[in-house]
């Protein structure tokens, strides 16, 4: 709950996806073929279709042949999955033919999943890096339901080589041809010029679907087409993955970008830098220069106290990096806690995932990105799909803030502080026992709530009890404040 405005509840705007083909969210290619098809679907970066959209449910390349990977009725792959394992360079430096199976192995995620109709569509990398490292990866829907692989995931895929109106893509149609084998750190973007990869320049082959960054990037045209902006030596920027994000930026001519980084993408015959989340984009408004190797991108992130000290208005778009669940999710499965790693007031909130399969535990370190709302004037985020929530590590919880029943208890001089904060109360007497709503009181004024609970799971102190300690988020229901403990580790006699 913001320490200013009371403000009533909101849902989420919802802006339509951008629409793509029912089969691609790119088209890019780096076999010496771009451009010779004409883009007949769907703009990936764009709200506004176009006409003669590709009616096949299956990638194909220009010329229309299809892969030959199908899937058994269990979901079992039925593909020829090759022979000897081969690489991302292999793939795009033209030895294998379009519908070729290849496996590749061991390459690292570089982008979340972009969405279109549960179809899904992400970018991975070999680990080297460079020239032809990278490649994006179409997935049937029951592929892209079954896989978590955020950004850092090592995986091996099995697919077949397809270009999609120029581009190349590897199709995955069965659960079990991909797999996450472990955990690594995304390549370093590749520092490149802008005119080496704009459309017709000498790299952009090269570089397709790698991760790469430009420094210093200057607006030349803000707007030179939807969902897209051009930089000085002709490099287009998209809002692929921004515009499912509500993040899409607003640059005005002459900005300059510390940095712009992203997988370089093709679609509508145009190659294109598409930034992950705002945090790819540097702030256009500090000039100290590019972040060569830092995928953080230049401080562009918000930060809980910033949304708790109410510097963000209702339902406007959020982007938090680094924080700290320190929880895990409800027991309805509608939400969990996160913090900044510093702590203190004002550094937690509840992030509200509603319907989605989520699945997050205490100590993960991750990326958020929402919007933020007042649930009858409850601070929250709220989170659109599963893929707005990434997973980067791990990091120990941060401590509880220890604070005394009356401060955080509702009127209390610190509740409005320390809302959505892991706190902790000390020799804490229970006042009042189990009421209507399954909670209890604890020095005559804070509530014990149990929302990670289950009815039967929950406790019933008597009147007279004291708990050395209580421990666990500070929520705010139906007008009180309360703690609210995570385990029965939390409730300490």
């Amino acid at each position: 709950m913001t320490a200013l405005p009371i403000l009533a509840l909101a849902l989420a705007a919802c802006t339509e996806t951008p629409a793509t083909s029912d089969t691609e969210a790119t088209s890019a290619g780096t076999t010496g073929t771009t451009g010779t098809a004409s883009a007949t679907a769907t703009d990936a970066t764009s709200d506004t279709p176009t006409t003669d959209t590709p009616t096949t449910d299956t990638p194909t390349n220009p010329s229309g042949s299809t892969s030959d990977a199908t899937t058994s009725p269990t979901g079992q792959s039925t593909t020829d999955s090759g022979g000897a394992d081969v690489t991302i360079y292999d793939v795009q430096m033209g030895k294998f033919a379009v519908d070729d199976v290849v496996t590749i192995k061991g390459v690292i995620v570089t982008s979340p999943v972009k969405l279109k109709d549960l179809k899904g569509t992400m970018f991975v990398e070999e680990p080297e890096g460079g020239e032809y490292s990278g490649i994006a990866v179409y997935m049937y829907d029951e592929v892209t339901a079954a896989l978590d692989a955020p950004p850092g995931s090592i995986v091996d895929i099995t697919a077949s080589y397809s270009e999609f109106f120029d581009n190349s893509q590897l199709v995955v149609k069965a659960v079990g041809d991909i797999t996450v084998v472990g955990q690594g750190q995304v390549p370093a973007p590749a520092l490149v010029q802008s005119a080496d990869i704009a459309t017709g320049g000498p790299k952009a082959e090269n570089y397709e679907g790698v991760l790469v960054e430009i420094d210093d990037a200057v607006v030349t045209d803000p707007a030179i087409d939807i969902g897209q902006f051009e930089v000085e030596g002709g490099a287009r920027v998209s809002d692929y993955f921004l515009f499912d994000l509500g993040q899409a930026p607003k640059p005005k001519q002459g900005d300059v970008y510390p940095t712009v980084i992203g997988p370089l993408l093709y679609s509508f015959d145009q190659f294109q830098i598409a930034p992950r989340s705002l945090a790819d984009l540097g702030d256009p408004g500090d000039t100290t220069g590019g972040t060569t190797g830092d995928t953080t991108g230049g401080g562009m992130s918000d930060t809980i106290y910033d949304i708790q000290m109410g510097k963000f208005k209702l339902m406007d778009p959020v982007a938090l990096e680094g924080v700290i669940a320190t929880s895990g999710l409800t027991f309805k499965k509608d939400g969990f806690f996160v913090q900044d790693p510093k702590g203190g007031e004002y550094s937690g909130i509840f992030v509200y995932i509603g319907a989605n399969m989520v699945t997050v535990a205490p100590g993960d370190v991750l990326n958020i990105s929402g919007t933020y709302d007042e649930f009858f004037t409850y601070s929250e985020i709220k989170v659109a799909k599963p893929a707005d929530i990434i997973k980067t590590g791990t990091a120990p919880v941060p401590a509880p803030a220890v604070v005394t029943s009356a401060e955080v208890a509702t009127g209390g001089a610190k509740a409005e502080n320390y809302e959505g904060v892991l706190v902790q109360v000390k020799n804490a007497k229970v006042s009042a026992a189990i009421d209507m709503n399954n909670e209890f009181i604890v020095d005559t004024k804070l509530r014990v709530d149990d929302l990670f609970f289950a009815k039967a799971d929950w406790v019933a102190p008597k009147i007279g009890d004291t708990y050395t300690s209580i421990t666990g988020p500070l929520a705010y229901t139906f007008d009180n404040f309360k703690v609210a403990p995570r385990t029965l580790a939390d409730l300490v006699k």
